[in-house]
């Protein structure tokens, strides 16, 4: 009996029926789990994926519409059925509860640069914004794993920019030019550029009505410079001679009245000492990274070939005094005498500039004076004298500045562009008065303007008449003005101002207003007979006769300094092309 026992106990040792059942009914709970685990982390992976592609779309969004990041953000996760998500501005606390979703968004600006590692290309709250970074964190689903590890974060991030960019200008704009300006306007430009110019008036008229590329201008002139490779920067860090920035012009440019004009500046025998440092002369930002011969299918912007002559002769005669003697093609004016200094353009700013957001144009700080003898029928007293009067007037200007405050494009089209900038005239100081013409082009101090003697009259050692004059017109506003350009305004050339709010009335008249004058009026010998006239007399005489020339002395300050690219109490602001940079993701 023992021995059936042992028999049977070894047979059951032996057998090996049911192992399988066994093994599975081990490994069971051990399958199950890893099936749910398996269940939750597919269902996480295709949720992470889904989440990731809502967060590009809203940072590609956000992109587009940055001044209303956070509403575009909102809008992309409302419109793709993930409702009941809420602004964060922290991740730092960790969520409770079952369900949250939350998104960060983080306005910034992204560099693409080579050099910069990729993660540290953007950076939150540096201005101006270009880009947005989404953070997006919600709560997992899952069937199974909770019961063990609660909750799980799912949370992805994408960056975006959208690069807009806009070329723009500052600077007054002469509109058209007649017989009478155009015979002021030649000696003045022929002593910026050291030649003698006959310019007739049509030929001003077809260098302000032409426009030519400003990329194509750069691919010209990088052809004089003798440069066959490289980007647009390079070029820009080369000295070009007026004669070569013209002829490049005249290589771009195709009107003929404009090839004529730019034809007789050629044959001016420009001199070769006289070289624009080209960095101080034109800006085209990332543009500006672009290969030789690739810019002006990148970048459509055109610039108006006075603008750019009148730009170059300025820069060029930098720390330079231009001397002229206008004579008497001025109606009202017997003569007219004048001395121009321009300063050394501002750093950090150029009169014309392609970029984005926060990029700055300048003018250049500007002195000048002019001396306008003054006379009219009778002379002066009615005749008692046969006196003119001297009339000088300095003008200090300092640098206008126009700073580009947004470029968009809502419709991601350039029909739809919408450029803002804000500009501010530069402060100005006008006065009546003398100044040595030698301190003009110091710039580091300023000059010590004098009362001036507007009347001296010996009549035949009868009588003596002497009158001085002084008056002052401070001109500034501190407040910048914001102006908005759409796409027609870019193609129809359309140049907007702001004004000093000061400056209500002509700048002539202002000074006449303000004028303080002093009479010295003395018998001289026997002057038997002969009646003085009062002190009054002689003022009254003195202001009459320089209100009446009011109009032409403003219109000779104006057109002076509208040839370089200023004026008195205004800033003129042109966009010239924009370029609706396509929201991508970059990170």
């Amino acid at each position: 009996m023992r021995t059936n026992i042992m028999q049977k106990l070894g047979s059951f040792r032996r057998s090996t029926k049911g192992n399988f059942a066994t093994m599975f009914a081990l490994s069971l709970p051990i399958g199950i789990a890893a099936a749910a685990f398996a269940v939750d982390e597919g269902s996480l992976y295709v949720e992470r994926r889904e989440a990731q592609s809502i967060t590009d779309l809203a940072a590609i969004y956000a992109a587009a519409n940055i001044a209303k990041a956070d509403a575009a953000v909102l809008k992309v996760f409302a419109n793709n059925r993930q409702g009941g998500v809420s602004l964060a501005g922290t991740f730092d606390i960790q969520p409770t509860g079952v369900g949250y979703k939350e998104v960060r968004v983080e306005k910034g600006r992204y560099t693409p640069d080579a050099m910069v590692e990729a993660g540290k290309r953007f950076v939150v709250d540096a201005t101006p914004h270009n880009a947005v970074r989404v953070t997006y964190r919600k709560d997992g689903t899952t069937f199974f794993a909770n019961l063990v590890t609660g909750q799980r974060n799912i949370v992805t991030t994408a960056v975006a920019s959208a690069p807009a960019e806009a070329a723009f200008s500052i600077g007054s704009r002469l509109v058209s030019v007649n017989t009478q300006q155009s015979a002021l306007l030649n000696p003045l430009l022929g002593g910026l550029l050291g030649t003698n110019l006959s310019l007739a008036a049509m030929d001003y008229n077809a260098l302000l009505a032409t426009d030519v590329n400003a990329l194509q201008f750069i691919d010209a002139l990088a052809t004089e410079l003798k440069v066959s490779a490289g980007t647009y920067n390079d070029v820009l860090k080369a000295e070009a001679t007026v004669g070569q920035i013209v002829s490049a012009l005249a290589t771009t440019t195709k009107d003929k009245d404009a090839d004529v004009a730019l034809a007789k500046l050629l044959g001016a025998k420009l001199p070769g000492s006289l070289k624009v440092p080209l960095s101080h002369y034109i800006d085209l930002g990332q543009v500006g990274k672009l290969a030789l011969g690739h810019g002006a299918s990148a970048f459509d912007a055109n610039v108006g070939l006075m603008e750019l002559i009148g730009a170059a002769a300025a820069i060029a005669n930098g720390k330079n005094q231009v001397a002229a003697n206008l004579g008497v093609g001025v109606p009202g004016l017997l003569a007219v005498k004048l001395d121009l200094a321009i300063g050394e353009p501002p750093q950090g700013g150029t009169w014309f500039a392609i970029g984005e957001a926060g990029k700055i144009v300048r003018t250049a700080q500007t002195r000048l004076q002019i001396e306008a003898t003054v006379g009219g029928a009778g002379g002066l007293l009615g005749g008692v004298l046969g006196a003119s009067i001297k009339l000088p007037v300095y003008v200090e200007l300092a640098y206008a500045e126009g700073q580009l405050k947004g470029v968009s494009c809502p419709t991601g089209k350039p029909a739809s562009a919408v450029v803002t900038v804000a500009a501010k005239p530069g402060i100005a100081e006008v006065w009546l008065g003398q100044i040595n013409p030698a301190d003009l082009r110091v710039f580091t101090k300023e000059p010590t303007v004098h009362p001036a003697e507007l009347v001296n009259v010996n009549a035949v050692g009868l009588i003596k008449v002497e009158v001085s004059g002084s008056a002052n017109v401070d001109i500034g506003n501190t407040t910048p003005k914001t102006l908005t350009f759409n796409k027609n305004d870019i193609d129809d050339r359309t140049i907007k101002s702001v004004s000093s709010s000061n400056l209500t009335q002509s700048l002539t008249s202002s000074l006449i207003k303000n004028l303080n004058l002093s009479v010295d009026v003395r018998l001289l010998g026997l002057g038997i007979g002969i009646l003085l006239p009062s002190d009054a007399a002689v003022k009254t005489a003195v202001a009459n006769l320089l209100s009446g020339v009011t109009a032409p002395v403003d219109g000779l300050v104006f057109n002076v300094l509208a040839l370089l690219g200023v004026k008195v109490g205004e800033a003129d602001i042109r966009v010239h092309g924009v370029s609706c940079g396509r929201s991508v993701l970059v990170l």
